[in-house]
This record gives C-alpha cells, sequence and structure tokens, in this order.
C-alpha cells in the first residue's frame, strides 16, 4: 500500500524530530504491507527569508497531492511574531483540517514526571482533547483598526460545530470511551450557547455515552485537580489551543505531546506541538516523541492501521525504561540525544513487528 508523504522540517529543532519520524516510517514499511514516498514541501520562515512567503506555491501543491503532511515546527526569533508560524493557519484553512487531534497520555514510566501529586493523577491521565479547528478567533477575521482598537470576530457555524461535535462522539465510540466532555463559555458567549445548544442535539444520538458540559475557566482547574476524570473533550478553537497546551504540561514535557490537523478521507497533517524551540535547535537534544507518537495519529486516522499505531505508542513506551531525552531524564536512565532516542524506539518497534 503506497503513500505519499509531504515532508514540512520547518523551522529550528523541526528537521532534527522530523528525521526520527521519518526513519520510524522507513521501519515500517520494512515489515508491514505499506510502503511510503517522502517529498519535501520547505515551508516557514527560513524559507519566507528565502522566497518572501512561508508557503511556496511548489510546497503547497506537493501537500494538497499528498496522501498525509508531516509537519515539524515553524518560528524564528528574528522574524516578527506570526511571520513564520501563520503558515500552520494556512494550511488548515485552505484544506479544511476542522479537526485539531490532541491526545495527552501520561505513561506510566513517566509518572514521576508530571508535577502533580500522586493524588491528582489518581488511574492515570488519557485525554483526547478535540478541538475545531477552522472557525471562532482564530479563523482570524478582524483588523487592528486604529492605534487605540483592534477587532476579531469569534464566529461559529452551525455546520463547523456539527461536524466537530459528532466527530468527538464517533471517536469516543471508537475507543470505548464513556464520557464527552463539552468545554464552553455559554455563561457569557453567544457562540458557545450555539455550541452548547448543538452539542447537546448531537449527544441525544448517543443515549450510551455520558455528556457534561464545563465552562473553560472550571475545566482548567479540574484538569490540575481531577485529570482522571476525563476521556474525550471537545471544545472551539480558542479554548482548545489553551487547554490542550495545559494538559500537554501534565504529561512529562511539551515534547511528548503530539497532534493531527485532520479532515477525514482527505490529506491530513500531524505535527509535534512544541513548536521550533530555536533556544536549543542544533544542539541534538530536542524530544523527538511528540513526532513519532504524531506518526501514530497518522497510521490510525489517515491509514486506519489502528495495530501499527498501538505498536508505534507501545515501542514509545517501553523504550522510556531505557532511556530519555534531558526534558524528561530521570537519575539511573540513560539520558539520550534526539537521535538515539530515535533509534531506541525504532529498535523497540522493530522488535514488536516482527511478533
Amino acid at each position: 500500500m503506497k503513500k505519499t508523504i509531504a515532508v514540512s522540517k520547518g523551522d529550528g529543532v523541526g528537521p532534527e524530530v522530523v528525521n526520527e519520524a521519518i526513519k520510524l516510517m522507513k521501519i515500517i514499511a520494512d515489515y508491514s504491507e505499506f510502503e511510503f514516498e517522502f517529498q519535501e514541501a520547505p515551508v516557514g520562515g527560513n524559507v519566507w527569508k528565502k522566497y518572501g512567503t512561508n508557503l511556496p506555491e511548489k510546497s503547497f501543491e506537493i501537500i494538497k497531492n499528498s496522501d498525509a503532511l508531516l509537519f515539524g515546527a515553524a518560528g524564528l526569533p528574528d522574524l516578527p511574531p506570526g511571520v513564520a508560524e501563520s503558515v500552520i493557519l494556512k494550511i488548515r484553512q485552505e484544506l479544511d483540517l476542522y479537526i485539531n487531534l490532541r491526545p495527552i497520555k501520561l505513561f506510566d514510566n513517566l509518572r514521576d514526571r508530571c508535577p502533580l501529586k500522586e493524588e491528582f493523577i489518581g488511574e492515570g491521565i488519557d485525554i483526547a482533547f478535540i478541538r475545531e479547528n477552522t472557525e471562532g478567533l482564530y479563523a482570524n477575521k478582524g483588523a487592528v483598526l486604529n492605534n487605540d482598537q483592534a477587532e476579531n470576530l469569534m464566529v461559529y457555524t452551525r455546520k463547523g460545530c456539527e461536524r466537530i461535535i459528532k466527530y468527538a462522539f464517533e471517536y469516543a465510540k471508537r475507543f470505548k470511551h464513556e464520557k464527552v466532555t463539552s468545554v464552553d463559555k455559554a455563561n457569557l458567549l453567544s457562540p458557545s450557547k450555539l455550541w452548547r445548544q448543538i452539542f447537546h442535539e448531537i449527544g441525544d444520538e448517543y443515549p450510551t455515552l455520558l455528556k457534561e458540559d464545563i465552562y473553560v475557566d472550571a475545566f482548567c482547574q479540574w484538569l490540575i485537580r481531577a485529570p482522571y476524570k476525563f476521556q474525550t473533550v471537545v471544545t472551539g478553537n480558542l479554548f482548545g489551543d489553551i487547554i490542550s497546551d495545559e494538559g500537554a504540561f501534565l504529561i512529562g514535557s511539551l515534547g511528548m505531546a503530539s497532534s493531527g490537523n485532520i479532515h477525514p478521507g482527505k490529506v491530513s497533517m500531524y505535527e509535534p506541538i512544541h513548536g521550533s524551540a530555536p533556544d536549543i535547535a542544533g544542539k541534538e537534544i530536542a524530544n523527538p516523541i511528540g513526532a513519532i507518537l504524531s506518526v501514530k495519529l497518522m497510521m490510525q486516522e489517515s491509514f486506519e492501521s489502528i495495530s501499527i499505531a498501538q505498536e508505534i505508542e507501545n515501542s514509545v513506551e517501553e523504550a522510556l525504561l531505557f532511556g530519555r531525552t534531558v526534558d524528561i531524564k530521570k537519575e539511573g536512565i540513560n539520558t539520550l540525544n534526539t537521535s538515539q532516542m530515535g533509534d531506541l524506539i525504532i529498535q523497540k518497534i522493530k522488535e514488536n513487528l516482527k511478533k
């Protein structure tokens, strides 16, 4: 089964972590029915410096004609905010990637890296954040009007709400979750009132699943006090950006967190959430696990291979017993650089796929 993968390594540590993800995919191809062809599609800050755009037409053509996009990071400290990073919003909007899937899982052998006390970790942290990805404030409908005023419109549409909420309930069914939690601000914002109404309309179609509504400010504190209570969490664009980053802090490091920007059945983009981290670029200390787990999401969501996706996750968890990058280091366990961490995970997946 041949798949074309567009590769946008981007800026900072992006190339370092994406290289490890590619190494993993090549091993998957050796031990499965999949065959991957990788095509470079340069984007981001360095590309903007060279061409005056962060998304050249040639790169976007490669992305549009691929089966999936593996993305590294965008952003450079010597460019104004947004010059490089806006490429992510462009791709999301142009490809209508309305789902942002951010799983947050604390591996049992990383509980020592969680900043919470054991009593708050409880049974463990394993949450699927499902964020609407194309509407709301991040659709960027607004402007700086003058030196004293700027505005953005927070627009929710029925279509936009229905499709992301439907996906959340289907996701919960697929992975045997018992509850779907909706996060909004319906006590104040009109878009959230529409969201909550639609959440319950669609929720009525899933009588076996529990449903709950939580205001975003309350959710932020419950995510610290009792993260083990949440499974599938669905929310809008702005709130989703904030709470999924908060959740990522609980699993040991931002370097552990993966994401998928998804339109089912169409080209989707998979990326770690940690950004370009220019302060550590070139030092070979970046954690590649977020990028590797983004490949897991690609196999799960775009290529419908749940078994390989699970083997990737298993291999990461097993590797953490023997080595860790500096952001998640532990006394008594080898501290590895980026490529060494990637190689250790590759060793584990070879063993698992041979079984």
